[in-house]
């Protein structure tokens, strides 16, 4: 059977279970790292001392993701993701600042899950970062005028006239290209999205 075929295929949060599948934890590095970078810095770390939290929490990943299974009473891969970053920050926090007083050091124990804002933002993150990964991965098969023409209109905002002036390509092409390109990323997205729905 073919790997990708949708009976077969596994997530990608299932795939990483094997830590000698390069393929799945590039993958995930790409998407996630960017998203744990984010919380980490929301809550207050500069991009170093982020980066530093960051590589924590893959390490914690890859030694803990083995014993990790979907279970919707316990919530869901993301949320865990967060729950493991927040607490790595909280470390990190603990032990590289100099605390004033004992009521500052308990205050940062209260760090909350997220709020419903910082959720749609996390969530908001997460898809940006998957936006990145998908277009990076579809753009080799596309040739420069075509992905252009997605770029230019879809990222940049530029008109379908404008573009086609610019590439020297007739309007008809570039909304043909376009379309291909949303249609490809889009793709890839949307199975990322439903691996991930229940996890």
């Amino acid at each position: 059977m073919p790997h990708d075929s949708p009976d077969t295929r596994l997530s990608l949060i299932g795939r990483l279970h094997d830590v000698r599948d390069r393929d799945a934890w590039t993958e995930f590095v790409q998407i996630y790292e960017p998203l744990i970078l984010a919380v980490a810095r929301k809550r207050g770390l500069q991009h170093a001392d982020a980066a530093e939290v960051s590589q924590d929490v893959l390490n914690r990943v890859a030694n803990s993701i083995d014993r990790w299974e979907p279970d919707p009473s316990k919530g869901t891969f993301r949320g865990w993701l967060y729950r493991v970053t927040r607490n790595l920050t909280i470390d990190h926090l603990r032990r590289n600042r100099r605390w004033h007083s004992v009521s500052e050091l308990d205050a940062i124990d209260q760090i909350p899950s997220p709020t419903d804002e910082e959720s749609r933002e996390l969530r908001e993150e997460y898809e940006r970062q998957l936006f990145k990964w998908a277009a990076g991965k579809v753009r080799p098969s596309f040739q420069e005028d075509n992905w252009q023409a997605f770029w230019l209109t879809s990222v940049e905002g530029q008109s379908i006239d404008e573009v086609s002036e610019q590439l020297g390509i007739s309007r008809g092409k570039v909304y043909v290209a376009r379309s291909r390109v949303m249609h490809r990323i889009a793709t890839i997205i949307n199975e990322r999205l439903q691996e991930t729905a229940n996890i």
